[in-house]
């Protein structure tokens, strides 16, 4: 559990997850990739996928958070350069979670956001 009360997986020096694994320099979930490649049958927590990501309860809903955080800088540099929003990353995850319908709507909410210009 963390500050604010969300349940988290455990950190390596407040830094990295303790599942992390990294390839060619890249970090990757050892979850992930073993439920993937079909070793496990357990799929990451729904808080790790959505992650960055965090889910905040309200009196008639939740809350999508972005969170930002220093060790993730590289990642987001990438994804603006390559014009990647969070929420397209975060695809699978989003519709894992919420379903496609939700999914296509924030598509929607995007596209007509982008047309207009403040």
């Amino acid at each position: 559990v963390d500050r604010d009360g969300d349940k988290v997986t455990p950190l390596v020096n407040r830094e990295e997850c303790a599942y992390v694994i990294f390839e060619d320099g890249i970090a990757w979930c050892a979850i992930e990739k073993a439920f993937k490649a079909g070793s496990i049958e357990f799929q990451k927590p729904v808080s790790c996928h959505l992650y960055p990501i965090r889910l905040s309860p309200l009196k008639t809903g939740v809350a999508l958070n972005y969170h930002r955080w220093s060790i993730c800088e590289t990642a987001r540099i990438l994804g603006e350069k390559e014009q990647m929003p969070v929420f397209r990353f975060l695809k699978e995850a989003l519709t894992r979670v919420y379903g496609s319908d939700f999914y296509s709507e924030l598509e929607l909410v995007y596209r007509e956001m982008g047309k207009v210009k403040g």
